[in-house]
């Protein structure tokens, strides 16, 4: 089933892999990075096979690196291309709706790694695949009705076209490293690991993908599962079957829901229809059991999930309720 990820959730692990990486650029030692300076490739979406050289590892009593360590020379174009409509583009146009400077944003940060990535030839790029996506955050950044303390959310075009290239066995960074259907066993923000397939039992959810959080891949896990079944409660488990009691969406298995606590194989409904397990279709939100689409700027409202980005409340005195707008700052 989709995986569920909100942009509070995306803050935090991006924030998590951000802080190892700018922790570990005053440390006095740096490991060198497989690939790091090997010379841009003349494109990025060509075919590609792993690097003889694994990632630098941690040792005992080294100085904490970064799992991406230093990049030498200018970001390859087409990730920085990504990465500025990912995090430089939001923070522009939220800066010119706001007022002020755009302030911290993590596009160099994603350059950065994912060009090392590239250059080590463990992901690919297209061209198309970037283009789409540039165009696709440029549409959903119109107008300042979007704007929240949240992060602006990534558009469907944006995902899944950051693609791995290690087979299994092969030592990885990140799981979007791994071919489609591998995770990246062992990884996180200063740890390489092993692609492998998922696991029928085993711990699960206690990572932080540092490649992923950057490029804002908030659905990687659903080419790329840690678990044959679900993750539930840190540990792999069997998917319920179709009809068997649920408690939750993920113990159904992809592409199913928990519905009235049965496992579900119906389709998430539109606008107008009733929530089905409180989800709706792309587009439209479950507000008070039923599916509904965001409201426009200056329509009433009563609470955030009316609107696309905040119900704003109108001045001390005024009329009850609110209208849909922007929010600069969390109240």
């Amino acid at each position: 089933m989709p995986v569920q990820t909100d942009g509070r959730r995306l803050q935090r692990l991006c924030a998590a892999a951000l802080i190892v990486h700018l922790c570990a650029a005053c440390a006095r030692r740096t490991s060198p990075e497989a690939g790091a300076t090997a010379a841009p490739s003349p494109e990025a979406g060509a075919a590609a096979t792993p690097s003889p050289a694994g990632p630098a590892e941690n040792l005992p009593g080294d100085e904490i690196t970064p799992v991406y360590g230093k990049a030498e020379g200018a970001p390859e174009p087409l990730a920085a291309r990504l990465c500025d409509a990912l995090h430089a583009l939001p923070a522009r146009r939220k800066a010119a709706c706001c007022g002020g400077a755009a302030g911290f944003q993590a596009a160099a940060e994603c350059a950065r790694a994912l060009s090392v990535a590239v250059r080590a030839r463990a992901v690919t790029l297209s061209t198309d695949e970037v283009g789409r996506c540039v165009e696709a955050m440029e549409r959903s950044l119109d107008g300042c009705d979007w704007v929240s303390p949240l992060a602006a959310p990534v558009p469907p075009a944006c995902e899944g076209i950051v693609r791995g290239a290690l087979d299994e066995g092969a030592r990885c960074r990140s799981s979007l490293e791994c071919a489609g259907g591998l995770r990246c066993d062992g990884a996180g923000p200063t740890d390489a690991g092993t692609c492998r397939a998922p696991r029928a039992a085993g711990p699960c959810g206690l990572s932080v993908d540092a490649l992923a959080a950057v490029t804002r891949q908030t659905r990687y896990a659903e080419a790329h599962p840690e678990c044959r079944g679900h993750c539930a409660g840190r540990a792999c488990a069997d998917d319920v079957p179709l009809g068997g009691r649920c408690e939750a969406h993920a113990a159904c298995g992809r592409g199913r829901r928990c519905v009235d606590a049965r496992c579900s194989e119906a389709a998430l409904p539109p606008a107008g229809a009733a929530c089905l397990g409180g989800l709706c279709a792309a587009g439209a939100r479950c507000v008070d059991g039923r599916c509904a689409a965001p409201k426009a700027e200056g329509e009433a409202c009563a609470r955030d999930g009316e609107c696309r980005a905040a119900c704003v409340r109108r001045a001390r005195g005024g009329a009850a309720g609110g209208v849909c707008g922007m929010r600069c700052a969390a109240p």
